[in-house]
């Protein structure tokens, strides 16, 4: 169970940054049109400073492979997800347009 909160961290850092325009320090450049919109909104919405430099030191290699490692919680697990969401500090609305956007980015064909 660890391992959500700290997905969910680094997935707050990532919305921080997309909220913010597309000025991302986080390195997408290894990832698709579709991961890159993800992690920008995710950065964009990040409650987290500390989340947000850990993805701001990530090699772009580093954020590819950590997308790949918690696609199956991001795209399988919305009881796990919801609650990671929750435990940051999203509120209801915030966590639903969260998961709409990993549908609709990361898990849709």
């Amino acid at each position: 169970m660890k391992k959500a909160p700290i997905c969910l961290v680094f997935t707050c850092i990532l919305l921080v940054s997309a909220c913010g325009g597309s000025d991302s320090t986080v390195d997408t450049s290894a990832l698709s049109d579709h991961e890159k919109e993800w992690v920008e909104y995710s950065y964009a919405h990040e409650k987290s400073d500390e989340t947000k430099r850990a993805w701001e030191e990530l090699s772009a290699e580093g954020v590819k492979s950590y997308l790949e490692r918690q696609r199956p919680t991001l795209c399988g697990d919305t009881a796990s997800l919801m609650k990671s969401l929750k435990e940051a500090g999203y509120e209801a609305g915030e966590a639903q347009d969260y998961k709409e956007k990993v549908e609709d980015l990361l898990c849709s064909p």
